[in-house]
């Protein structure tokens, strides 16, 4: 972070917090931030099991409208956050991606889930790639984390195509006890290739 401190602090400080300008649209999707409008669509991303086998599991239906509700809100307050991602020809939200407070620590980390129909056509890495292009545009941050369990090699995959270095094994959570942390620095970041 260029201003000293943790990142989470030099965002959500005393000082007016930058606000990431949304919509953005790729040539693919539209990440803007979540609406009520989006529960039905995300409680079916959140009730599948194996989209969520690492992201905490399956939840209900209620979960999922109070994730939406939860994560429209601290856009809204933060001005940066989780966003809904939409097919752009279709208007349907099919999931979430975005920079995000990484819980008990002063770093941000990217975070996605996508509904499995939209699996293997590159909307994960395209979606990736707008929020570490907004991240690093707009927010007073030098590095972007994301955790990962070693058996979600599609995850892993991605991670790597935007240019994310492994740094270390960490603690994971129940059930899985070895997570994988990836860092991706603004100097990497700024150097490289489009």
């Amino acid at each position: 972070m260029r201003s000293g401190g943790s990142a989470v602090e030099a965002l959500c400080g005393p000082a007016p917090a930058p606000k990431l300008p949304v919509p953005h649209v790729t040539p693919r999707l539209v990440l803007r931030p979540f609406c009520e409008g989006d529960i039905d669509s995300f409680a079916e991303l959140m009730s599948d099991r194996e989209a969520t086998k690492y992201i905490g599991g399956a939840k209900s239906y209620d979960a999922a409208a109070d994730s939406v509700r939860y994560m429209r809100d601290a856009f809204a307050s933060r001005g940066w956050g989780t966003l809904a991602v939409e097919l752009s020809t279709s208007k349907t939200c099919i999931g979430y991606c975005g920079v995000r407070p990484l819980v008990n620590t002063p770093d941000v980390e990217l975070a996605f889930a996508l509904k499995k129909a939209t699996w293997n056509d590159g909307y994960a890495t395209e979606a990736s790639l707008a929020s570490l292009e907004l991240a690093f545009g707009y927010l007073p941050i030098d590095r972007v984390l994301a955790t990962v369990y070693p058996e979600n090699v599609a995850c892993i995959r991605v991670l790597n195509k935007l240019g994310m270095t492994q740094q270390a094994p960490i603690f994971g959570a129940w059930p899985n006890n070895v997570a994988l942390l990836f860092s991706l620095d603004r100097s990497s970041w700024a150097r490289r290739t489009p």
